[in-house]
């Protein structure tokens, strides 16, 4: 059976609480997911009212499943320097980073989020894949030396805080000037005696935090989460995957896995560059000479194959994954790209995805897709579905209830 994270027990809404028998009534899949061993549910109990609470008040996401990979030494800032698509050893300390890695055809490897805590001082989060033999291969081929890789998911316990009331939400549990905190800055609080180390950071398009501490410290936090929820007379519920689904969708982020193929979830012929995915600003060809860089190279003066969209559907349910979408509506339909991940939004009241667009078609604006035997109209549009400002917001809004 996959592991329960730490705070399952806590977030579940459901009529009959309980990871065993949660996990006994449920299919893989169909309830949820696994996520790094662990059980990540599609929803705590209803995932409409999780997604409102994200957009309209505050919601929580339990993000300690997450593979977490302390890198540590004198060479650690080099190493990433090679690893990523642009440089991160100049970044300032007590910063998080977006970043993604590639293999040596320049197709997408892994994305993930890199905090650096000092220039010797490094934690990876990247997907579920375990990258550490990797890593070491690459140390040994650049010859870097003082690299130490320590697997620590369990070491560290985590929520997402995300919506327009995270910051007043963080404030009401104790958390001083929380709304001072820059858009992926990382700063340290003090929880219950111990350590919290938050980043203004999350995966909902929306103003959000990151709260990480020792598993240790999980019930101070439940605690004060508690006195939130009495003093700003509000429900700030645990959400799933589900709603995390839409709002990312939203916000047009990628998933490695689910808008590329990866080692972990091998599908021939999805495999994409950053370029492919909409992920050009994360890379510098002019930096060192870092994994797949002269393949980006050869690809951007040659030009890509397929190009990422958004897009909307004006249907009930959601197209097949790899779903064809095509131009016209009759027996030979011109085929123009495939769908890459889709999902309800409950804000939009639609049907909303990434898509992978052959770059001939990349100023395509409409086409249709088949769901369950029957033509729908696609609309097709670059960049994200919603931009709220509160989400780079500084100082950010505080909203008492």
């Amino acid at each position: 059976m996959l592991r329960k994270s730490i705070f399952f027990d806590f977030l579940n809404r459901r009529d009959e609480p309980g990871f065993e028998r949660f996990m006994a009534a449920s299919t893989e899949d169909e309830h949820y997911i696994n996520w790094n061993q662990f059980a990540l549910p599609h929803d705590y109990g209803d995932a409409e009212s999780e997604y409102h609470a994200i957009r309209n008040s505050c919601a929580m996401f339990d993000v300690s499943p997450i593979r977490k990979i302390s890198v540590r030494g004198s060479g650690a800032g080099a190493f990433f320097d090679r690893l990523m698509t642009r440089p991160v050893s100049d970044v300032a300390a007590m910063r998080a980073t977006y970043t993604v890695f590639c293999n040596e055809d320049g197709s997408l490897k892994d994305d993930a989020i890199l905090y650096k805590y000092a220039d010797d001082d490094y934690l990876l989060m990247p997907s579920d894949v375990d990258h550490s033999p990797y890593f070491e291969s690459l140390c040994r081929r650049f010859e870097l030396g003082n690299v130490v890789f320590t697997e620590c998911t369990d070491s560290w316990a985590g929520i997402a805080v995300q919506g327009p009331k995270s910051a007043s939400a963080l404030l009401h549990m104790g958390v001083d000037r929380i709304h001072q905190l820059k858009p992926f800055e990382v700063r340290d609080y003090e929880l219950a005696g111990g350590n919290m180390r938050i980043s203004r950071i999350g995966f909902t398009a929306d103003l959000g935090y990151e709260c990480w501490f020792e598993p240790g410290l999980a019930d101070a936090f439940k605690q004060n989460i508690q006195f939130a929820r009495s003093a700003m007379n509000i429900e700030l519920p645990g959400y799933g995957l589900s709603a995390l689904q839409t709002c990312r969708l939203e916000g047009g982020f990628i998933v490695a896995g689910w808008d590329c193929a990866t080692e972990l979830e091998p599908q021939p012929g999805f495999e994409r560059s950053p370029y492919e995915l909409g992920l050009g600003w994360l890379v510098n060809l002019d930096a060192a000479p870092f994994v797949g860089r002269d393949a980006l190279l050869e690809q951007k003066k040659n030009g890509c194959q397929f190009t990422l969209r958004s897009f909307e559907i004006d249907g009930t349910g959601p197209p097949d994954d790899g779903a064809e979408l095509t131009i016209g509506a009759g027996n030979h339909d011109a085929l123009v790209g495939t769908v890459n991940s889709s999902s309800w939004s409950w804000g939009m009241n639609k049907i909303i995805g990434n898509a992978s667009i052959k770059s001939e078609h990349a100023g395509l604006e409409n086409a249709w897709v088949t769901i369950d035997g029957k033509q729908f109209a696609v609309t097709l549009s670059h960049g994200p579905l919603i931009s709220l400002e509160r989400r780079n917001q500084v100082p950010a809004p505080l909203l008492a209830r």
